[in-house]
């Protein structure tokens, strides 16, 4: 192998290689814990109570709680599964929490907040939400 062969694998094909690999996200801090959420163009403000396995969504605007089963895919992959809502709900409304599955997926993991997309039952659904969760309140 020449030198300038060496060279052009080195400058030339070597960038290409690490184009392929996906910079390694840790999630572990944010399985557990309270997180703040404030959607776009909405004045509502969620918090967010999560063990590794049950999730409450407690919407301080209208002084309402949904609960799900957390069921982590992967380290940064997360579906979350309808339980309940402290207020009544229609029967339509429980009939679509319950045949859908919100599927999460974190981007990436900062010491203030972290980046997730979502979908419902995938993320690769034709309008996934993208956003942010915040692991302190604003």
């Amino acid at each position: 192998m020449t030198k300038e062969f060496r060279i052009y694998i080195i400058a030339f094909l070597f960038p290409f290689t690490l184009l392929g690999q996906s910079k390694n996200v840790d999630c572990s801090n944010i399985k557990n814990g309270t997180f703040y959420f404030y959607p776009a163009n909405s004045q509502s403000k969620f918090v967010i109570l999560r063990s590794d396995s049950i999730q409450e969504e407690i919407n301080i605007s209208k002084a309402d709680t949904s609960f799900w089963r957390v069921s982590w895919r992967n380290d940064c992959m997360l579906n979350l599964k309808f339980i309940r809502k402290s207020h009544p709900i229609s029967d339509d409304e429980r009939q679509f929490y319950n045949s859908h599955t919100s599927v999460v997926k974190v981007l990436s993991v900062t010491k203030n907040y972290y980046a997730f997309k979502a979908g419902l039952d995938s993320i690769s659904t034709t309008n996934p939400l993208t956003d942010t969760l915040w692991l302190k309140e604003k």
